[in-house]
């Protein structure tokens, strides 16, 4: 008796060389935000929990302080998640959403002058812009809708 015959065709490992240079260009202009996002999570956290501060930076208290480091690490957390579903070509939107958020952030930081000096909302502004378009032009679509250049997972 012959070993169980298949139709459905093995998936192809993802070839990193296939890549288009769209994707990988939208997923680096997005690493923008990252190093902020790192800095900030560190930074409320420890100044909620660790480090006593006479008055803290953003809310009225150690505990806002906590959770702005909490929600900063989170937002960390959906923009490397976003990252690996472009390049693998499993999905564009999370990292578009992502993308849109931190531009709106910048936005917000650059209208409200108290929030400091324009030039790291306006560098993330830049970056999360192009990021957007890059990841929304037609070979970065062929990419995800492909499965990643995993032809055999669309048939």
């Amino acid at each position: 008796m012959k070993a169980r015959e298949s139709t459905e065709r093995a998936p192809r490992s993802l070839d990193p060389n296939r890549t288009p240079g769209t994707v990988i260009g939208a997923v680096a202009a997005g690493t923008v935000v990252v190093p902020f996002l790192i800095v900030y999570a560190l930074l409320f956290i420890a100044r909620g929990t660790f480090v006593p501060v006479a008055q803290p930076d953003i809310t009225n208290s150690r505990a806002g302080e906590t959770a702005a480091g909490v929600i900063a690490l989170v937002f960390l957390f959906v923009v490397f998640a976003g990252m690996g579903r472009l390049l693998n070509g499993r999905g564009r939107w999370l990292f578009i959403g992502g993308q849109l958020l931190a531009l709106a952030i910048s936005v917000d930081f650059l209208v409200d002058t108290s929030t400091g000096d324009p030039q790291v909302p306006a560098a993330v502004l830049i970056g999360a812009a192009v990021a957007i378009v890059l990841a929304l032009v037609p070979t970065s679509w062929a990419w995800v809708r492909g499965s990643g250049g995993n032809e055999s997972a669309a048939d």
